[in-house]
């Protein structure tokens, strides 16, 4: 009888080419999860910041509302009252406001309309960022 004899590869394992690329797939894709979760992280961090200087904003702008015009002359009085009012953190939002007449483009026209403008600034990852909102304010 005739034998044939094949020599075949010896399989011992994994080779250290493929240990390496094993490992450098689990490698990118380990820190491509990982940078895609810093990325909706930082996003929703921001927006959840955002969400708030509106929620102030918002607020503020219902209590002029409710002001009559007289009550809104002195600004930085009445930024003072607001703050305390709404609880606005000082550490983490900063409020500016100032008001424009029309009286003050038009010196013959009445005392009637005047426009308040609202700034608040936060900073989120070393940017500072701010929402400007204008309201009108008409005396009654």
């Amino acid at each position: 009888m005739n034998k044939k004899i094949f020599k075949l590869k010896k399989e011992t394992g994994a080779s250290g080419l493929d240990v390496a690329t094993g490992a450098l797939i689990f490698m990118m894709f380990t820190s491509l999860v990982f940078s895609l979760y810093l990325q909706i992280y930082k996003q929703t961090s921001l927006i959840k910041i955002h969400e708030n200087a509106l929620g102030y904003i918002i607020q503020i702008c219902e209590d002029i509302d409710m002001k009559s015009y007289g009550e809104t002359e002195d600004l930085a009085e009445y930024k003072n009252e607001i703050v305390s009012t709404i609880g606005l953190p000082q550490d983490k939002y900063k409020l500016s406001m100032y008001q424009e007449k029309y009286i003050d483009e038009n010196p013959n026209a009445q005392d009637l309309v005047k426009k308040i403008t609202i700034n608040i600034t936060y900073n989120f990852d070393g940017e500072d960022r701010t929402i400007i909102v204008k309201k009108i304010k008409v005396k009654e």
